[in-house]
């Protein structure tokens, strides 16, 4: 998998090599150190106000976090221990049309589309590619599973095996592996146990103190709270769900 990984970083600054010098993709607005864009010229340390590249690796240490803006008002969150690769942006120099795509390669992540057509995103992972459908989702990956939690609109994740499944409703939550792709349900008629966990990997979910206004979605931390029970009826514990498959522990360490 790490081979994968390096031959997809040198693909992404082979061609960001061969074309003219670009204007920055996209802004970092809120950076929490250590952050930093490892890029074919060096590696920079991110601050607010810095820009990001095509090609750009953005790497974030176990405090570390990035808030990016892109030019088509996209926003993504680059969370704690994690690691991301910008490998192509929809708005080019030469203004051809190209896509916004990503791969998430460890740890957790927060995105919402901007005002590009939807189909022109697309988010690699290394157990799934998702695409996107005017969305807001948050996003945890390691090695083994990726997990969504989608706020606004639907996605569609699909494995190695192009086994798909579409999440579509308000905090559900897909789960992908090699062998597996998961509709799991919504995340708040999970178990207190399940939901317990979840809140561990979808920690923007779970807080969005960290983040910046913008790119805070309402209402998100009631996807990890149990509903409120109907009129009529006792406290006790919603109806629960199958338990979620067991995952390795919420390592988001980049590879």
């Amino acid at each position: 998998m790490r081979a994968m990984f390096t031959g997809v970083l040198l693909l992404a600054a082979l061609a960001a090599a061969g074309a003219p010098a670009l204007a920055g993709s996209g802004k970092a607005l809120g950076v929490d150190p250590a952050a930093e864009a490892q890029r074919a010229s060096g590696v920079q340390r991110l601050v607010v106000g810095a820009d990001v590249f095509i090609g750009d690796r953005v790497v974030t240490g176990p405090s570390g976090q990035v808030q990016i803006l892109f030019d088509d008002s996209t926003e993504l969150v680059v969370g704690p221990g994690s690691a991301l690769l910008i490998e192509d942006y929809l708005l080019r120099q030469d203004g051809s049309a190209g896509r916004l795509a990503l791969t998430a390669l460890a740890g957790t992540f927060r995105f919402v589309t901007g005002s590009a057509p939807k189909d022109r995103y697309t988010i690699k992972t290394p157990t799934a590619t998702i695409g996107v459908r005017g969305t807001a989702f948050d996003l945890f990956v390691t090695e083994q599973w990726s997990f969504a939690l989608v706020h606004e609109g639907a996605i569609i994740g699909c494995n190695p095996q192009d086994d798909c499944v579409v999440t579509e409703a308000r905090c559900d939550v897909g789960q992908f592996s090699a062998a597996d792709a998961i509709l799991v349900g919504p995340a708040n008629r999970l178990s207190s146990a399940d939901r317990a966990r979840l809140r561990q990997l979808f920690i923007y979910a779970a807080s969005q103190r960290p983040l910046l206004a913008r790119f805070r979605i309402a209402a998100a931390e009631t996807c990890l709270r149990p509903p409120p029970p109907p009129v009529g009826t006792s406290l006790s514990e919603p109806g629960e769900s199958a338990p979620l498959p067991q995952t390795p522990g919420p390592d988001t360490g980049p590879p």
